[in-house]
């Protein structure tokens, strides 16, 4: 796809060193879909982006690879939109996490799942409807960064990590590298004050 390198040159000093410094006449947007490098392109004409919830992730890598700085915070204002509109729903709850954790771990940027952690946090019955359910789904999936920022939206109780915990030992038969995790950063003894017989089953 043909375009103009002064408009991009304009958007993005990613593409300023490409065509400047590296004198490239072409670059390849093979890490992103067809659709993406086409709406990305589009955008940076237009100056103005319209972020679809199905191509959330993408668009929002693609504003960060080539360090375009108004469509990252398009890209957040979306994300904050999402948040704010979000039913309770643990599967649409679960989607934002797991955008803001892959923003976190593969990105580097810390911003979404600050969002997302104080927008879940204000829900009252987020252990219930969010933090067991993400655990029940996505138990193989645990790590210590992802399960820093459950105990976190559920106000650092430790009770319905430990239950699915449970749920998951009986099923297993055994130590999982997910169980290690969760037994080496959850506060044990603490538990213990609060739920003698939960950590006692455990």
């Amino acid at each position: 796809m043909r375009a103009c390198s002064l408009i991009l040159s304009w958007n993005s000093e990613v593409f300023t060193y490409l065509f400047s410094e590296l004198r490239q006449g072409t670059v390849e947007l093979k890490d992103f879909s067809k659709d993406v490098a086409v709406m990305f392109l589009e955008s940076l004409y237009r100056g103005d982006v319209v972020v679809e919830k199905s191509h959330f992730r993408e668009f929002y890598k693609i504003s960060h690879a080539f360090k375009v700085k108004w469509m990252v915070e398009k890209c957040t204002a979306a994300f904050i939109q999402y948040c704010e509109s979000c039913p309770r729903d643990a599967d649409e709850m679960t989607f934002l996490f797991s955008e803001a954790l892959y923003s976190e771990t593969s990105l580097k940027s810390g911003e979404l799942i600050e969002i997302v952690v104080t927008a879940f946090s204000k829900i009252g019955n987020v252990s219930e409807l969010f933090v067991e359910q993400y655990l029940k789904t996505k138990f193989a999936e645990i790590n210590p960064v992802a399960l820093n920022h459950l105990l976190k939206i559920c106000g650092g109780q430790f009770v319905p990590v430990l239950r699915t915990m449970k749920e998951h030992l009986e099923l297993e038969g055994g130590i999982t590298d997910s169980v290690r995790c969760i037994l080496s950063d959850v506060e044990m003894i603490q538990c213990m004050k609060d739920e003698t017989q939960l950590c006692d089953n455990v």
